[in-house]
């Protein structure tokens, strides 16, 4: 394995971090905290069997069900991405009947037949290939693999432009690439970065370097035609990268940086690449240590009512403003937190995910907004411009409501779930 500089990775480094088990030890739990997680365990299984039942009964094999009007959705392609995103989900309960069930569907899945012939390629890559390279590493049927295979070839094409990055549509019949935006080369951070994973997983499954080496030039291209120190660049400030991205100059396209929507997944694979190629990939390392960095200087703040919030930097202004895409942070940063032995960036995932829970807890649902903004302590300004309706938010919850919805999004649960493996901790398994 080769470092970025092409020279052999240290292997002394690598194995050392292979021999950390950074896991909570539960040898010692409780009799009641046992009984505790095994009633909640079952309750979740229960309530996965629910919402799978109804989705069979109504919309199996489609992509999604209105739950209102119990009626199946085409969203994404039609090759019934609810039903792959949940493949991991039925094996790890033991719903071994469902899961073969699936299995057979997914047999039969002909990407080529129609039901939408441009397909998004970020989306598609997370959700569809990811969703089988996971079917594939725990039940080791190959039927897995070869879908997962058949799609990113399938995806590739869309890398076939000057410099490698990739466009945001692909038409699956005919492999032109296209932006989501009629007529324009602009895509953002996420977009890009974004295949790391499973393209790195898929080259080892495959014994194919090429889907690793596609995911790789991206970045390579991106660090290439962008230095932190060229006066003329949008990229100011050294692992914050600026979220909006033209794919035929390589360029970055405006200044704003921001970890949330737009930005968040690239960050979160450089970290899980990192790990998942047994810590082999140290240009991964290396930016997410200088995003993280910067990151903390940068692009938090402490609220008026005592938390730390992430927020986006327009150049070297910062926005007081977080979706619940941010949520990832504290979960990521504290596994690579705990794997490089790192207390101060361990407390500060703490601090994150004390502020991205609170967002949830003070509601009366217990379901967090979309995106909130929140008050900076000491900048009263950041009161006094916001819209009456926004002023009775932060009275009563300490932040606005600027989206004041929710759309299932996991990573709270995740960060949550991560907190709770590395410290042992009751507390974030009851939140």
């Amino acid at each position: 394995m080769l470092s970025r500089n092409g020279e052999p990775a240290n292997l002394d480094r690598a194995n050392s971090l292979r021999r950390r088990f950074v896991q909570y030890n539960f040898a010692n739990e409780t009799v009641q905290d046992r009984d505790i997680r095994r009633q909640r365990a079952q309750a979740v299984k229960e309530g996965f069997i629910y919402a799978w039942n109804g989705y069979k009964k109504y919309a199996y094999g489609f992509d999604e069900i209105d739950v209102l009007n119990r009626v199946p959705k085409t969203t994404r392609n039609g090759w019934g991405a609810t039903l792959v995103d949940a493949l991991d989900t039925l094996w790890v309960m033991g719903l071994k009947d469902e899961f073969w069930e699936a299995r057979n569907f997914v047999a039969k899945l002909n990407f080529r037949d129609g039901h939408g012939q441009l397909a998004k390629v970020f989306e598609t890559n997370i959700r569809y290939v990811g969703g089988f390279l996971s079917a594939y590493e725990l039940s080791g049927d190959k039927i897995f693999l070869e879908k997962a295979v058949e799609l990113t070839d399938i995806l590739l094409p869309a890398f076939n432009t000057p410099l490698g990055l990739p466009w945001q549509m692909i038409n699956v019949t005919s492999g032109v690439g296209s932006s989501e935006n009629v007529g324009r080369t602009s895509t953002n951070l996420a977009e890009i970065g974004t295949f790391q994973m499973e393209f790195f997983r898929l080259s080892q499954h495959t014994r194919n370097s090429t889907y690793h080496e596609i995911a790789q030039r991206v970045i390579t291209v991106m660090l290439k035609n962008n230095k932190a120190e060229d006066p003329a660049s949008n990229y100011t400030i050294p692992g914050l990268y600026p979220i909006d991205f033209d794919m035929m100059t390589g360029k970055f396209a405006g200044k704003t940086t921001y970890w949330g929507g737009g930005g968040d997944s690239f960050y979160e694979y450089l970290a899980k690449t990192w790990i998942l190629s047994d810590f082999m990939l140290e240009r991964n390392i290396d930016m997410w240590s200088e995003s993280i960095q910067s990151f903390k200087r940068y692009s938090i703040a402490e609220s008026s009512d005592g938390y730390i919030f992430p927020g986006f930097v327009d150049g070297t202004r910062f926005y007081p403003y977080a979706d619940t895409f941010t949520n990832f942070i504290p979960g990521t940063l504290a596994l690579v937190s705990k794997l490089v032995g790192s207390e101060k960036y361990f407390g500060l995932a703490e601090d994150l995910l004390e502020a991205g829970y609170s967002v949830f807890a003070k509601m009366p649902s217990n379901l967090g907004a979309e995106s909130v903004k929140f008050v900076r302590k000491n900048v009263p300004a950041d009161y006094f411009m916001m819209k009456p309706q926004a002023q009775k938010d932060v009275q009563k919850y300490g932040f606005s409501l600027e989206r004041p919805y929710y759309m299932l999004r996991p990573e709270l649960i995740e960060s949550l779930f991560y907190m709770y493996r590395l410290t042992g901790s009751t507390v974030y398994a009851d939140r």
